[in-house]
């Protein structure tokens, strides 16, 4: 047995050596295939003898069963965000603050790169991975360890006279691997991913940890806490890291000043194209820990670290074509067909140009260079032409008078086309696609190949006849990729889809210019759908935040004897027309009060806490003016931030915001 042990822990131990020297050095000594047949040996000897299986085997990184779900644990000291800071200005008062509070001791910066990741914290116990807690809201997050065991750069034991132990990092997901994810998805049909850190965050909370595993997450680590407290510099702490085994970026710097900062501030923004992960910005922080801890926290951030954050990237490609695509109320989109360039952590091929107007403003013609960026990192836009690169032979575009034979307008004051034949194949699918969407109807199961397909057989004309599926399911059964447990799940989601309370199945009707918002607001004032349909246009523009346009379209709407038809088979199919009383504001503490969110919040969504809002009498609105009461602050907030304090509008951090409400209501909400 002494002798079936050692091989075991040899053999454990010149794989982990392997994987430390691949995954985190990048200094392999051997071929995959040699690294594959180790790995192998491995795996037949613990099939051989299951009894000598531990838990720190190298073997646990491929994923094991699925978990019914994640547990909440503490964190043992908080793991708190950093003030954000966007101009060389605000670095210039971050620095001169703190030179305020350390009374011109001398004292230095780290500067490195801030990794647009998820935040983890690794606990080790006798040596040996105990735990992996994400961030959540900085005091208490999800315990992910059956994932974070998958990440190969994370050492599951680690030798030495350390043994108690806690590493913080950033788990990461590479652009390449993002790009191979996202090729595999579209090969299959499905909806891609936005980017890599969402993409990330999703991966370290799926149940199937075998899932995560196929995704190759990364991680940099930056911070070692022994019995609660850091090494006396961040210097240190990063070398002792490195020591450990743990994978440290090397894109590090120690400043003596604020130019030196800037230095290595312009150095990476220059070269942040050659990174095969995404950065949003440079992580700055006092070195040494005596003068963090003289310097002290504000709210939820450090005074002796910021994070300054770069502009969105801007590349140029060209148009290749101008496609026009047709939504559910058959508004016409034009969209840039883009020559395929890699912009903020994915390809861009396609950009949408929003209408005739947004064409002509900015003369974007088929065959222009123009500049791209991400709107929020996320969605692409065409910011400009670079007209010194436009071909002599390129012209305006115009749109057509009619697409796949149907004929589109534009009525005077539309800024969009629309499409006139409300037969059209196309209008049906988008607006199917709208009614069975997660904010509508959320019917899980009817994606856009499968609409497309019932469209095509004629299963589905309008969006009632979702509700007259049954009468398909023996011929649906007989399609490829089906079969009765498929079939089933389906006519589950439809069933449990009437269950939807009255606004949402008013937002999945498609009502032009009703949005979620407006179809709350109608819902709120009419009692039920026989009520709104009698409304007039009168009655409806005396409604506060009703206006001509929605007045006008509901009106049309509801004289509209097809959409009058549609509606009565909903009804008949059970739907819910009429308003609840759960469905009333809790209170009416909020009244009169609007509030705007911006940035991310580490509590809840942005829309689950404007639901909190409404249900005390409040209103959530997308756009700070004057007359808006507060504005929310989470992580990195945008324009919406800078034009609260433009406008001298009250800004409240997440925990302020939740202490008003807490206030209000007498108690704390759970998160």
């Amino acid at each position: 047995m002494f002798e079936l042990i050692t091989k075991y822990e040899n053999l454990k131990a010149e794989v982990e050596k392997h994987s430390y020297l691949y995954y985190v050095k990048n200094e392999p000594v051997i071929s995959d295939r040699e690294f594959d047949s180790l790995f192998d040996e491995l795996l037949e000897f613990e099939k051989a003898h299951p009894e000598l299986v531990t838990d720190d085997s190298p073997t646990k990184r491929v994923g094991g069963e699925p978990v019914e779900g994640f547990t909440t644990v503490e964190h043992s000291q908080p793991m708190l965000s950093l003030q954000n800071t966007y101009t060389r200005e605000e670095v210039e008062e971050f620095d001169a603050r703190v030179r305020k509070g350390l009374e011109n001791v001398k004292f230095s910066y780290t500067a490195e790169l801030k990794f647009d990741g998820v935040a983890l914290s690794l606990v080790y116990e006798n040596g040996k991975l105990s735990r992996a807690v994400t961030r959540g809201d900085g005091f208490k997050g999800d315990d992910v360890t059956s994932n974070a065991v998958t990440i190969r750069s994370i050492p599951l034991s680690v030798a030495g006279d350390l043994k108690n132990f806690e590493v913080r990092g950033e788990v990461y997901m590479t652009n390449p691997q993002f790009e191979k994810i996202n090729k595999e998805r579209a090969e299959n049909g499905d909806k891609l991913y936005a980017n890599p850190r969402n993409t990330t965050a999703g991966s370290l909370k799926l149940l199937d940890s075998k899932i995560t595993a196929s995704r190759n997450l990364q991680i940099y680590c930056y911070s070692l806490l022994v019995d609660g407290t850091e090494q006396e510099t961040n210097e240190k702490n990063a070398e002792i890291l490195k020591e450990m085994g743990f994978p440290v970026s090397p894109h590090f710097a120690v400043c003596n000043s604020v130019d030196e900062i800037f230095k290595f501030i312009d150095e990476w923004d220059a070269r942040r194209t050659e990174l095969p992960y995404m950065i949003d910005g440079i992580v700055v922080k006092v070195n040494e820990k005596k003068y963090q801890d003289e310097l002290g926290f504000v709210a939820r951030a450090p005074r002796w670290a910021m994070a300054y954050k770069y502009e969105a990237e801007s590349m140029e490609t060209q148009v290749l074509d101008i496609q026009l695509q047709i939504g559910r109320t058959g508004a016409v989109t034009p969209v840039a067909i883009l020559e395929p360039i890699f912009v903020s952590g994915s390809t861009v091929s396609r950009a949408s140009l929003h209408n005739a107007d947004y064409i002509a403003e900015k003369d974007i013609r088929v065959g222009d260079y123009v500049m791209v960026e991400k709107g929020g990192e996320i969605i692409p836009k065409v910011t400009q032409v670079v007209l010194a690169k436009r071909p002599n032979e390129s012209v305006p575009f115009e749109f057509p008078a009619e697409i796949d034979g149907a004929a589109i307008h534009r009525n005077e004051g539309d800024a969009a086309h629309y499409v006139s034949d409300k037969s059209s194949k196309t209008i049906i699918k988008r607006k199917i696609e709208h009614f069975v969407s997660r904010n509508a109807m959320d019917i899980d199961g009817m994606g856009e190949r499968i609409i497309d397909d019932f469209v095509e057989k004629g299963w589905l004309n309008n969006v009632a006849d979702i509700y007259d599926l049954e009468q398909h399911r023996p011929d649906m059964q007989e399609l490829e990729g089906w079969g009765e447990k498929s079939t089933t799940k389906l006519f589950e989601a439809i069933e449990k889809s009437k269950t939807q309370p009255y606004n949402r199945v008013l937002f999945g009707l498609g009502i032009r210019f009703i949005g979620e918002k407006g179809a709350k607001l109608l819902t709120k004032n009419f009692k039920s759908i026989t009520e709104l349909e009698n409304a007039d246009y009168d009655t409806l523009k005396a409604i506060h935040e009703v206006g001509d346009v929605m007045a006008a379209s509901v009106v049309d709407y509801f004289n509209d004897e097809d959409e009058l038809n549609i509606i009565g088979k909903l009804k008949r199919a059970g739907l819910i027309f009429e308003s609840d009383e759960a469905d009333e504001p809790q209170s009416d503490a909020l009244a009169g009060q609007s509030f705007v969110f911006t940035g991310e919040l580490i509590r809840m969504t942005r829309k689950e806490a404007g639901q909190i809002v409404e249900n005390l009498g409040g209103k959530q609105t997308g756009s700070v003016s004057k007359k808006t009461s507060y504005v929310v602050v989470g992580d990195s907030p945008g324009s919406k931030y800078d034009k609260a304090v433009e406008l001298g509008v009250t800004v409240l951090t997440e925990d302020q915001f939740f202490e008003m409400i807490e206030g209000l209501v007498g108690f704390k909400y759970s998160y």
